[in-house]
């Protein structure tokens, strides 16, 4: 099953396991080395506000055309036991959850990007991730890492809370083939875990202002601001498949709306009473920032043609329904100063030492253990 859980903290795996095993699929995919801190702080959202994003929107890569599609492995002729971690058993249904829950987490924040199949390679680095998360969870009770029931209590109060009542919570449980006793102890063994990185693996990463420049300035071509506008916007949805007259009569609001703009009204409050976007319209139909390559073509054109700040649109259409959009400001392509870009270098240079003195730390106990995989 792919279906959205409910309960990603329980059924998904730790940090650790996203450090370990998955690591891989950075490669695969070519975007581990991506990283541009010039592009932090411009929303993804920006994209097609209203619309979320799509495999085929420009600069957001997605299949890649007459690629042979990754064959399906066959999983019945998987074990019964997949692995086993100083004798603890990693059956082929935990095996076949999990990758099928990562892949369905992974899809839920792809952003137009290509979502791994379910293939042998897949299989094996959700197995690699579970075997480190095993013997993670071993060393750290070994170490004497614990996790009081006051510091679980606000990680349950969250679950709980994302349900509107106590008796919804408990069907969800049931559906979910769960007791409560269960969550908590996967909770706290979660919750174990990322104690355990953050007192023994995350205290020792520390990333200098000289490691910073130094990516700095041999990255020149990544710390390029490129050139940008600031946007509102007003959307009023009509579905594709919806009936002429119902898309008619949106276009008409909107030109009715855009008439109302020209004529002086105010551009912030007539988002807030008539936009169709609940997440910009709270602020005034205010998108921030959009770059080339965000956003559908005629909503890019669009935007790209504005010149002075609170110049107007005329009335797009894409596949949420129709927008007007107000340019609030531009900016020319540019270089990011350093101590601009410093905090998102920093923070992606200690992602990296964790994840390798993570993986040195996984490998040393595996060294140690009795690790036997059956695949």
């Amino acid at each position: 099953m792919t279906r959205r859980s409910r309960f990603p903290q329980i059924l998904s795996l730790s940090f650790a396991l996203l450090l370990t095993g998955l690591a891989a699929c950075d490669k695969d995919t070519g975007e581990g080395e991506a990283e541009n801190p010039a592009q932090e702080g411009t929303p993804a959202a920006s994209a097609a506000p209203g619309e979320g994003q799509a495999s085929s929107m420009p600069g957001q890569p997605g299949a890649v055309p007459g690629a042979i599609p990754a064959k399906p492995a066959d999983t019945s002729k998987m074990p019964d036991v997949v692995a086993e971690v100083n004798g603890k058993k990693i059956t082929k249904d935990e095996l076949i959850n999990q990758a099928r829950l990562m892949q369905a987490q992974m899809a839920q924040t792809s952003r137009g990007q290509q979502v791994p199949a379910l293939d042998d390679a897949f299989y094996g680095q959700i197995l690699d991730g579970m075997i480190a998360h095993a013997l993670l969870l071993e060393d750290a009770k070994a170490q004497g890492v614990t996790v009081s029931d006051e510091e679980l209590s606000p990680q349950l109060a969250a679950l709980r809370g994302r349900f509107p009542d106590e008796a919804t919570y408990k069907k969800a449980l049931e559906k979910e083939g769960l007791s409560e006793k269960q969550v908590e102890d996967r909770l706290r063994q979660e919750a174990v875990i990322q104690k355990y990185v953050g007192t023994r693996i995350m205290n020792e990463v520390a990333v200098t202002d000289q490691a910073a420049r130094q990516f700095y300035n041999e990255n020149q071509d990544k710390m390029q601001r490129p050139e940008r506008v600031h946007l509102r916007h007003i959307l009023i949805r009509a579905e594709p498949n919806a009936a002429a007259a119902d898309k008619q009569k949106a276009r008409e609001k909107a030109e009715d709306l855009l008439k109302r703009l020209q004529g002086g009204e105010d551009f912030a409050k007539l988002a807030a009473e008539n936009s169709d976007d609940p997440a910009s319209k709270v602020r005034g139909g205010d998108i921030a920032w959009l770059a080339r390559g965000q956003a559908p073509p005629p909503f890019e054109q669009a935007a790209f043609a504005l010149t002075k700040p609170n110049d107007l649109s005329g009335v797009i259409e894409t596949r949420s329904g129709y927008h007007i959009l107000q340019l609030v400001q531009r900016e020319a392509a540019s270089a990011v100063p350093f101590e601009e870009a410093r905090p998102q270098i920093t923070q992606m240079l200690q992602q990296r030492q964790a994840a390798a003195r993570l993986d040195a730390r996984v490998a040393d106990l595996k060294k140690k253990a009795k690790v036997e995989t059956f695949l």
